[in-house]
């Protein structure tokens, strides 16, 4: 089996690739802050706070309402990042919209703001900031909690077979914020996410005097941060905090949360972001893993390279990325391959997603189409994915492109 094609592939992983642990989609973890605000025993959040979550929550529900009255031809569910993106709106509404344009709900707000001055603590945060933080660091490490990881075995299994005597790496950049690739790996040295004694020195090979680079089989890059990072006041950004170190902290957990604007400018996240752009021009073959490309930040990085460089091709893996693809649309074979037909269908939605400004704030910048030629999709699962990378049938798939063989 020829394993060199893994060279030319950059894997690429949303929350779809957790989904089996049991970590929770953005769409399920806002389901579950409106359960946990009917459930009388929920202290965490005030009774101001609630008020103001509920509002904002009602604001989504007339948006997603808006959505489909106005037949909005892209999958819509609101999601935890977007009520997050609308509670920083609201906190930094003079910034956006003038009193007299918003006088309705505006004196709602202003009510709600004077009645937690009230209620808050001294030297307590602003409303907006509570919530977000309680949010964060109460309800978001809940809903990244894993209880079944034993699906990644497979992928275990495939880096020890064909990977461990040989000078390869797989290259696996993510959006996800939760552990669960550490603890499959923990035992073994074949993880590397850019820290060396649980500081960040990066991914650059004369940065690294460590052996945990050169010995690794994997190189994992968290672009939006990680439950286990921490900032410390100094700058310094670290992980896997111990309870008894006495540490002066400034964020924790250190990750990027919530549509809008991403905090790229900052290390580590400017790095990472250019290490991706760099490995997509470097690599052929981008194998994307449950995610549902609702981030247009990144869709633009891939989207680039796709329309200016006719040999790079992008793989989707994903059970349900768009209600109007049905079971008769794909070529029947093991990776049911989407017809070339109906690949239009996918072409749209991406582009809504590009134009939608709930997704990013300059949406008229964003890149809205790809060629027709420029991806394949396949609505397989995760474990699905991983069993067919463990018996080749992905690496024979790739290698069969790459020979210009007819797959279909």
């Amino acid at each position: 089996m020829d394993y060199k094609i893994l060279k030319d592939v950059l894997i690429f992983t949303g929350a779809g690739f957790s989904k089996p642990a049991g970590c929770k989609l953005s769409d399920e973890m806002l389901k579950d802050l409106k359960e946990k605000l009917n459930d009388r025993k929920n202290n965490i959040f005030t009774n101001v706070e609630k008020k103001m979550i509920k509002f904002i929550i009602s604001c989504l529900d007339y948006q997603t309402h808006w959505h489909l009255f106005n037949n909005d031809k892209s999958s819509y569910t609101s999601n935890i990042e977007e009520f997050i993106f609308l509670l920083r709106q609201i906190k930094n509404k003079k910034n956006y919209l003038p009193n007299f344009v918003t006088k309705n709900w505006f004196n709602k707000i202003i009510f709600l703001e004077k009645e937690f001055e009230k209620e808050k603590q001294k030297n307590e945060n602003d409303l907006y900031t509570s919530i977000e933080k309680k949010i964060i660091t109460k309800y978001y490490k809940e809903w990244l909690n894993y209880n079944n990881i034993s699906y990644l075995n497979k992928l275990k299994t495939f880096i020890k077979n064909n990977l461990s005597n040989v000078n390869l790496k797989l290259d696996i950049f993510t959006l996800n914020n939760d552990l669960i690739m550490e603890e499959t790996f923990k035992e073994e040295n074949s993880l590397y996410t850019g820290f060396v004694n649980n500081k960040w020195v990066g991914f650059e090979n004369f940065d690294i005097e460590d052996n945990t680079f050169s010995t690794s089989r994997i190189n994992y890059y968290k672009l939006h941060g990680s439950l286990d990072w921490a900032r410390l006041i100094d700058g310094t950004i670290i992980k896997n905090i111990q309870e008894n170190e006495n540490l002066k902290i400034e964020i924790y957990p250190f990750l990027i949360f919530g549509h809008g604007i991403k905090t790229y400018t900052i290390d580590p996240f400017f790095s990472l972001l250019e290490t991706f752009k760099a490995k997509l021009k470097e690599k052929k073959y981008y194998l994307i893993i449950g995610y549902n490309f609702l981030d247009p930040h990144i869709n633009n990085f891939i989207f680039n390279e796709l329309i200016n460089n006719e040999e790079k091709l992008l793989l989707i893996f994903n059970p349900k990325i768009n209600n109007k693809i049905q079971e008769t649309d794909f070529y029947i074979n093991e990776l049911k391959i989407l017809k070339e037909n109906k690949k239009q269908i996918l072409i749209e939605e991406f582009e809504n997603i590009q134009k939608n400004p709930l997704y990013s704030d300059t949406p008229e910048f964003n890149i809205k189409k790809i060629p027709i030629e420029s991806f394949e999709y396949s609505p397989i699962k995760t474990e699905e994915f991983l069993d067919l990378l463990n018996n080749n049938k992905i690496i024979n798939f790739l290698n069969n492109i790459k020979n210009q063989k007819n797959f279909f």
